[in-house]
């Protein structure tokens, strides 16, 4: 996944949900600096705009990142341990 685009990701996170492909698909968007706000149900990224770093927020309905400038609680954001992937031990290679 590494190689995909971020549009990629994101068209496998909202196009196949409860599948494995859309949690790897978040891990790696967070391994890109991007976050999910549970709440808002959406990806969150941090960007510089001539020298001020401001939230963009990716609108899976026009499919572009558009800036927020709304007030928000950000301890609403998903952690990465909750994003990674778990790989149960039935489901190990060596199992």
């Amino acid at each position: 996944l590494q190689k995909f685009s971020q549009e990629t990701l994101f068209y496998i996170f909202f196009n196949m949900p409860r599948d494995i492909l859309q949690a790897y698909a978040a891990a790696e968007l967070y391994n890109r600096g991007y976050k999910y706000h549970r709440d808002l149900k959406a990806w969150f990224g941090l960007q510089d705009e001539r020298g001020e770093t401001r939230w963009t927020i990716f609108d899976p309905n026009t499919w572009e990142k558009q800036f927020y400038d709304q007030h928000f609680d950000p301890a609403g954001f998903l952690t990465e341990d909750d994003v990674r992937v778990k790989i149960l031990p039935f489901m190990a290679p060596n199992a």
